[in-house]
C-alpha cells in the first residue's frame, strides 16, 4: 500500500494530507482542471479549460525517458508511475506487459506484482488497446529495461 493512503489523520495543526484515506482516487489531469489545489495551483482554474476536464479524468502526463534510471547512487530506490507505486523499471515494464492478463489482487494479496495487480484507481481513459497485454517474454522485458537504462547521459547540473 502507498503511504499516502494512510495519511488521513490530522497533525497537530489540523492538516491531513489525504482526508479520503484508502478511498482516494487520483483524478489525474482532469482533476487539476476542476479542483483548486492550494499547494500546486494557487489561482482558480481558467474557465476555458473546464470543458476538457471530463475527458482528462484518469490521464497523467508522462515524462521523458531520458535519464529514466538516473539516481544519486545505486542504493537509491526510484519510484515510477504517477503515484510512485513501481520501485523498478522491471516492475513497471512487467505491469504494462501483464496488466490485463493477470487477475486483480485482493487486499494484502501475497501475489501482488507477480500473479496479480491491484485494481486501477480509475478505468476512465485506461488504454486497453496498446498496453496491458503486450505478450512479451521475461527476456524481452529485460531487454526493454536494458535499453531504457542506456538513455542515461552524463549531464550534471552545476
Amino acid at each position: 500500500m502507498l503511504p499516502y493512503y494512510a495519511e488521513q489523520r490530522s497533525d497537530a495543526r489540523g492538516y491531513a494530507a489525504n482526508p479520503s484515506g484508502s478511498g482516494y482516487v487520483d483524478p489525474g489531469v482532469g482533476g487539476s482542471l476542476t479542483e483548486r489545489n492550494l499547494l500546486s495551483q494557487p489561482s482558480s482554474v481558467d474557465a476555458r479549460w473546464r470543458p476538457l476536464a471530463a475527458v482528462k479524468i484518469g490521464r497523467f502526463r508522462a515524462p521523458t525517458l531520458r535519464n529514466v534510471d538516473k539516481r544519486p547512487n545505486q542504493e537509491f530506490v526510484k519510484a515510477y508511475g504517477h503515484n510512485g507505486y513501481f520501485k523498478s523499471l522491471k516492475t513497471i515494464v512487467h505491469f504494462y506487459n501483464t496488466r490485463d492478463v493477470l487477475r486483480r489482487c485482493g487486499t494484502n494479496d501475497p501475489g501482488e506484482g507477480t500473479t496479480c495487480w491491484p485494481p486501477p484507481e480509475s478505468t476512465d481513459n485506461m488504454n486497453t488497446k496498446f498496453v496491458g497485454r503486450l505478450g512479451l517474454s521475461d527476456e524481452e522485458e529485460n531487454t526493454l529495461v536494458s535499453f531504457m537504462q542506456t538513455l542515461t547521459d552524463g549531464f550534471t547540473q552545476r
